[in-house]
């Protein structure tokens, strides 16, 4: 991408750069992976973002386009550079790249086809075309009266002579990247909590996809919602902010509750960050997923769908993690815990659990707060009696237990 520099700010070992480029020299050289940078979010839904086409098509200003370059800083100040990640504005460019391919394919393609048609006709006619480059009639509609108003030397302007702004870090490490981006979302529309907080641990991921099993499969929070994990798991499938927060609930020994509190305290105390950055070893992992993996096969054989469920929910292993940190942090022991909890699985009495659960009155708590808490003290009870007394949710959901 070819660019003029405007001007350049140090910060300790980094380098970020003020650059100008046109908008059609920044889509056309992006990387065919741009969307798939692993610590974005994933594309989302925007009412403003989609009227975008209005913005280019006046020239007006977009909000400026953070980058990260891998190329060293002799490479950037040529003004020219190759390879570069989105670090901000992934949503922005997703829709300046739906403009331009737009541009194009009428220009190329349907022009004349949508002489003397009504608007309706032009999306009906033209509707398969558009799904192929992710585009919308909206947009050809805008691209068609412009182009009908002003002329094609003028709509090609709008995207040769058009200047988007970036800005460009040299080389930040991966912690500066997450770290940016947490602080360049704070004033746009909220990162999701549950992606925030895979961020912040993005380190165990490459490690669980090293030990996992090939039953074992771990989903991100960009690739599906948990609400929509949840309703659709399959057993060996965890929800991999679930297993965040599970962690976090075992090194901790109590329950946690996944909200911006909790990001914004382990994101600012980078000791707490390191007492859980203790465990992300090749041994505690395997053993953390062997144990999430082994109860799992157990309540699923035991109560079917229902057990299917309970276990891939985050109150679940937030509170069995939970109850396994507060009683040791061993290895050997989060094993033995989980194995003999799989023996007598059929005293954890889930259908009981389910009907108890199903009767709390949502309007007076809060649920997720109070199936935590209810979960975490029938596991408590469940295992000073060693496995040997059947759960009686009944009184735990009354309060018998503490």
């Amino acid at each position: 991408m070819k660019y003029e520099i405007l001007d350049k700010k140090q910060e300790s070992e980094n380098t970020c750069y003020l650059i100008k480029s046109s908008v059609k020299e920044y889509i056309s050289n992006l990387p065919a992976d741009y969307d798939n940078y692993d610590i974005q979010r994933s594309i989302v839904s925007n009412a403003y973002l989609d009227k975008l086409v209005e913005t280019v098509l006046r020239k007006g200003h977009i909000p400026s386009i953070v980058l990260v370059s891998t190329e060293d800083k002799s490479k950037i100040e040529s003004n020219v550079f190759s390879h570069f990640k989105i670090l901000d504005g992934l949503q922005r460019t997703h829709r300046l790249k739906q403009i331009y391919d737009t541009k194009n394919l009428f220009q190329e393609s349907i022009k004349e086809q949508t002489q003397g048609l009504s608007d309706f006709h032009i999306k009906r006619k033209f509707r398969d075309e558009l799904a192929e480059i992710n585009s919308s009639s909206n947009i050809l509609l805008a691209i068609k009266n412009y182009d009908d108003e002003f002329g094609e030397v003028s709509l090609n302007e709008c995207f040769e002579n058009n200047n988007q702004w970036f800005e460009v870090w040299s080389k930040l490490t991966r912690e500066e990247e997450v770290s940016k981006m947490l602080i360049l979302n704070a004033g746009h529309k909220p990162v999701d909590i549950k992606h925030q907080l895979e961020l912040l641990f993005h380190n165990l991921l490459p490690i669980m996809e090293e030990v996992k099993s090939g039953n074992i499969k771990i989903v991100k929070e960009k690739e599906t919602s948990s609400i929509l994990f949840s309703k659709n798991r399959k057993i060996g499938h965890y929800h991999f902010p679930h297993i965040i927060s599970a962690l976090i609930s075992f090194v901790e020994g109590k329950p946690v509750t996944t909200n911006s509190s909790l990001v914004l305290s382990i994101k600012e105390n980078d000791d707490r960050l390191n007492s859980f950055k203790r465990y992300f070893t090749y041994d505690f992992l395997e053993a953390f997923l062997h144990a999430i993996y082994t109860l799992d096969i157990a309540v699923s054989r035991e109560f079917s769908e229902l057990g299917i469920r309970w276990i891939g929910r985050e109150v679940t292993l937030v509170s069995l993690f939970s109850v396994i940190g507060s009683l040791s942090k061993d290895i050997s022991e989060m094993v033995r815990f989980t194995e003999e909890l799989a023996l007598n699985v059929k005293k954890l009495n889930l259908i009981k659990y389910e009907e108890c659960r199903n009767n709390v009155n949502l309007s007076k708590v809060n649920v997720g707060k109070v199936n935590k808490k209810f979960i975490y003290q029938g596991l408590m009870s469940f295992s000073e009696t060693s496995f040997s007394q059947e759960i009686d949710w009944n009184n735990v959901f009354l309060g018998g237990v503490k």
